[in-house]
Formats: structure tokens, C-alpha cells, sequence
């Protein structure tokens, strides 16, 4: 495992569910305090998570953080924005004959299709698994259709839910619907990913550093799910929640203590030397 820098980074990027958030789905204050820290002597503060960039808007509203100088990107970095101006920075939605071909296939298996895209999500079956929380955590407003394609052929992703045995047993054949032109990957128990090749958490963290020119040795990221594993890589120090699944603990760089537990103020606060 590296030694943590001693100085604060260019840019701290941020898993929210797990790590940003508390199991109560507040803030710690040592958190709070962390952030306020490296924000202070002009960190980038990235929120890159699996919820859209709408729900990065509401959690970002409902928690109180301020947007200046905040970067928020939804749907594992499909999209980038500033959240201070709204203004979209990148976008890499799925290509619509990959999509096409992913709903058809899901059709045929025991899950249930879930697409968010800008503030509203669209579902084909209100009775299925989990379907009203992304919603409901979101802040957007859900919309029943009767075909997913024509209500959004080009989604920034795409979530398929059931239960975790459920999404284990049928994770090769979702992976093959996308084949080369998907990343998949899990953001819960219940969530399995489905996004264009190429999009991860790690590609939006390294496209958002080179297009500002920090160096991403000078970047910290935080996670704990499979879905984070990407920018924990990338980052110039990963750091794996104590909470993390086993997979993401073994390629960071660091392991802190859970996100109930203080775990990013014990890495952010030692990092008070200005670059």
C-alpha cells in the first residue's frame, strides 16, 4: 500500500452509497469537516457515483453541500457536470442499437429494467424488483412505459434489479447482451450496471484531470463497491471504505475505516500541507 501524501490533492473524488453517505444516509461532521478541509485550499471536490446526475443534484440539495467547485458524475461518469453551473462536460451515453438489444434480452430474464435519464426514470414494470426506489432516491419522477427503446434510446445507462442470487446466476447472459460495446458492473446487491464500453467511475476521473490538467498522481478517490474499483485505480491514492467488498480492498492503495466510522475524515485530515 502507498503512503498517504502529506499535502492536500488537486481533486478528491467521492463513491456516494457506502462512502459519502452514512448507513443513516447523512453526512458525518468529520466528514463535513474533511471536505470544508481540502475545499479550503482549493481541492476539486468530484461526487462520482451509479445514481444519475439528478439524483447527484437532490442528495447534493438535501445534504447541504455547497457547488462551487463541486464536479458531479452520475450513472458510474456516463455524465459529467458542473454542479455550480449545470453545465455538462462529458456525456457517453449507450449507443442505440446496443440498447436495443439489451432491453430485448432483458425481457427474457427474471429482472427487472430500470432507465434513468435526465430527472425522470422509466420502467416497463411497476411490479418489478426495486423498481420505485431509484426514483424515490433520487428526487425524479418515475414514468411507466410500454417500451423502454422509444422512451429512451440512447440512456446515459442502463440498471437491471433482482435479487443478488438472481443477478449472479444471470450475470454472464446480461454481459453478453452488451458483449464488447458494454461495461457492466455491480453498485449494489440488488443493482447490476449496465453502461457504454469505455464509461467508468476511472474514465470520467481521468477525462475530467486531463481536460483541467491535474496531474492524477494529485487525486484521491474513495469507494467501497465494484463499481468504484475503476477510480480507485486510477486515482493517484484509492482508498477502500472498511465497509468495501473484498475486491476493491485488494487493489487500494489504502483501507480506512467505514463510512460509519470516520473513515474519509482519518485519511482527508492528515493532508493539511497546501500544494
Amino acid at each position: 500500500m502507498k503512503e498517504v501524501p502529506l499535502r492536500v490533492p488537486r481533486l478528491v473524488a467521492f463513491d456516494v452509497d457506502g462512502t459519502l453517505l452514512s448507513s443513516d444516509h447523512d453526512i458525518l461532521d468529520s466528514t463535513r469537516e474533511a471536505i470544508d478541509r481540502v475545499r479550503s485550499v482549493g481541492a476539486t471536490v468530484m461526487i462520482a457515483s451509479g445514481r444519475p446526475v439528478a439524483g447527484l443534484r437532490f442528495q447534493v440539495a438535501r445534504l447541504g453541500l455547497a457547488t462551487d467547485g463541486l464536479v458531479l458524475a452520475g450513472c458510474n461518469g456516463a455524465v459529467i457536470e458542473d454542479a455550480t453551473t449545470g453545465e455538462v462536460l462529458n456525456s457517453w451515453p449507450v449507443p442505440a442499437h446496443v440498447s436495443a438489444r439489451v432491453y430485448r434480452g432483458l425481457r427474457e430474464l427474471p429482472v427487472s429494467t430500470i432507465v434513468p435519464v435526465g430527472d425522470q426514470v422509466f420502467i416497463e414494470d411497476p411490479e418489478g424488483h426495486m423498481v420505485h426506489l431509484e426514483a424515490r432516491a433520487n428526487g425524479t419522477r418515475e414514468v411507466v412505459v410500454e417500451d423502454l427503446f422509444a422512451a429512451a434510446p440512447t440512456p446515459p445507462k442502463i440498471l437491471v434489479s433482482a435479487p443478488y442470487e438472481v443477478l449472479v446466476q444471470h450475470r454472464e447472459a446480461i454481459d453478453a447482451l452488451g458483449g464488447d460495446e458494454a461495461e457492466t458492473c455491480f453498485s449494489s446487491t440488488y443493482y447490476y450496471e449496465v453502461n457504454a464500453a469505455g464509461v467508468s467511475k476511472g474514465a470520467a476521473l481521468a477525462a475530467f484531470c486531463a481536460a483541467r490538467g491535474i496531474p492524477l498522481e494529485r487525486t484521491v478517490a474513495f469507494g467501497d463497491n465494484e463499481n468504484d474499483i475503476t477510480m480507485v485505480r486510477t486515482a493517484g491514492v484509492g482508498v477502500a471504505m472498511g465497509n468495501a467488498i473484498d475486491a476493491l480492498k485488494e487493489v487500494a492503495d489504502v483501507v480506512t475505516a467505514s463510512n460509519d466510522d470516520h473513515g474519509i475524515a482519518q485519511v482527508l485530515l492528515g493532508m493539511t500541507v497546501p500544494a
